[in-house]
């Protein structure tokens, strides 16, 4: 009896301790709110500021003067203005990219976790394109397609497929491993039904960390790109376009390479934090 006493306290406690922790995690709330902000900013802040080619004749005109909270650039256009526009360009192609990355490196995970001959050879080509760094790999891309929102899009669905098919992949082997496939099968249940209708959803909670760490990296990819002159073509607005042109005006106007760099380190920082405080209460639940 007090045996049984004491494993139902033991269990009691460690189930109030991952509750505090689930409850009292500061990353989770820190990531999802600069998560919110920046989609905030990205998709309702350009329905509110107007056009960010609009111009006015207060050129390079400090944050705060002129009632532009940010400033201007050279062209007097509002440094706000294309900041927001910046990051619901750089949203829509993350989005993008990593969206159709997720559904087709899933698919080449589950295949080839399925079947070991598909296995062989895609996961050699996966294996390849892993070889190379995200970013070099993108700057090849990129200089075979040309500049322009749909080769970034391409770009970075390229680098990221081989990603979420090894992510895919590891967990799917295991859980066909498990005795429920073994008993679907015995029910006649096809090979796509039992990977996607049992292992999937089983396998999903990996996949969604890795997006929001994916997002994240695809924010950057995007704005190394734009900075090198290979991505978005101005005079669309692109965060990393606003600070490779504000550069030169480093020290007559810095905010307008100060801003852009910061908006693109909340982004950044907003998914990382927030991938990296799913993962650990995945892992915490997991136990």
């Amino acid at each position: 009896m007090a045996l049984l006493t004491r494993k139902y306290a033991i269990n009691d406690d460690m189930t109030s301790r991952v509750k505090t922790r689930h409850r009292l995690d500061p990353g989770l709330w820190i990531g999802t709110g600069l998560v919110g902000i920046v989609l905030v900013l990205g998709f309702i802040g350009p329905l509110i500021l107007g056009h960010p080619d609009a111009m006015s004749s207060f050129y390079l005109a400090p944050p705060g003067t002129h009632g532009f909270w940010l400033g201007t650039d050279q062209y007097g256009r509002s440094e706000l203005t294309r900041i927001v526009w910046g990051i619901r360009t750089s949203l829509e192609i993350s989005f993008s990219s990593i969206g159709v990355a997720v559904i087709i490196g899933t698919i080449i995970g589950l295949l080839s976790a399925a079947n070991r001959a598909f296995d062989l050879g895609m996961m050699r080509v996966m294996d390849v394109l892993l070889a190379f760094p995200a970013i070099l790999l993108a700057i090849g891309i990129m200089a075979m397609v040309g500049p322009g929102v749909a080769g970034v899009i391409e770009a970075i669905t390229i680098v990221y497929i081989p990603i979420f098919a090894r992510v895919s992949r590891a967990p799917a082997l295991e859980q066909l491993s498990k005795e429920f496939v073994e008993a679907g099968r015995s029910l006649g249940a096809s090979t796509s039904r039992i990977l996607f209708r049992h292992v999937l959803p089983n396998i999903w909670p990996v996949i969604v960390i890795q997006l929001s760490l994916g997002i994240s990296d695809a924010i950057l990819i995007e704005a190394a790109l734009s900075y090198l002159g290979l991505g978005v073509v101005p005079p669309a607005a692109s965060l990393g376009e606003l600070l490779r042109s504000g550069q030169s005006l480093m020290f007559t106007a810095p905010w307008t390479a100060i801003f852009p760099g910061i908006a693109i380190a909340i982004a950044v920082l907003g998914f990382n934090v927030l991938g990296d405080a799913v993962r650990d209460r995945s892992a915490v639940r997991g136990k």
